[in-house]
């Protein structure tokens, strides 16, 4: 084995650092095969936002058993957790939409990113869609063409659209009757509940970031933490009636 070979033997081994490029026609090349690669990762992730999204609107894991889309796709697509698939099947609405009114391609997506498709799917279930669909014309419109919408331009583009609300200016003859009422409601201690009822409240506060998939789920939870609440009141009116004797 030559000497040239046997250093390259070593590389491959991972046994020495591979030389320094010096020369920018080579490093140039790496970087244009390395900027190609993440394009295509990209295009092929919004599309298989996407490809999530319209599966779980065709509701295709009930034809294989499950309940949940989320349980499906996690057992189906190695390396995806099911709380990844909520968050992408999310974006891939956002996604559809935008594609639906002409603002992406979803064939070749450019001029938008994952972590921008996030956000606006926070804002297309807090403002609906039409508010979403006009943060991405307007955050584009930041861009002048030059780049492509991040989480940072849709964050930009919702502060132009929704500025914070102005504070009111503080009486100076003092409180007025209705901040005193405030200011006792405020300090108003929160109702206790049982163990099990917490822990049925956060359960459904849970599945409400997944509708409308959770919905039977919701249901289910919901009827339980009837029953709870009205077995622990069936066993406040007893005591209360053993205490009275």
């Amino acid at each position: 084995m030559s000497t040239k070979d046997s250093e390259l033997h070593r590389y491959m081994q991972g046994e020495v650092l591979p030389p320094a490029i010096k020369d920018r026609t080579e490093a140039d090349k790496l970087i244009k095969v390395a900027v190609d690669h993440f394009r295509t990762a990209r295009k092929a992730t919004i599309q298989t936002m996407a490809d999530l999204r319209r599966l779980q609107n065709a509701d295709v894991h009930l034809l294989y058993g499950y309940k949940n889309f989320a349980k499906w796709a996690e057992d189906r697509f190695e390396g995806l957790a099911a709380n990844n698939v909520r968050q992408l099947c999310r974006a891939g609405a956002v996604a559809l939409e935008l594609d639906r009114r002409k603002l992406i391609d979803l064939e070749n997506p450019k001029g938008v990113g994952t972590t921008a498709l996030r956000d606006l799917s926070t804002i297309s279930g807090t403002y609906g869609d039409d508010k979403m669909a006009e943060v991405f014309v307007t955050a584009r419109g930041l861009l002048e063409g030059k780049s492509e919408v991040s989480n940072v331009t849709v964050e930009a583009a919702m502060k132009l659209l929704m500025p914070p609300a102005q504070l009111e200016p503080m009486n100076p003859d003092g409180p007025t009757e209705r901040d005193l009422q405030n200011e006792y409601e405020e300090d108003e201690p929160e109702t206790e509940y049982s163990e099990k009822v917490t822990e049925l409240i956060d359960h459904i506060r849970d599945l409400s970031y997944d509708l409308p998939d959770s919905l039977a789920d919701m249901a289910t939870a919901t009827k339980q933490l009837a029953n709870q609440l009205q077995s622990e009141r069936n066993d406040d009116d007893q005591t209360w009636i053993e205490g009275t004797r």
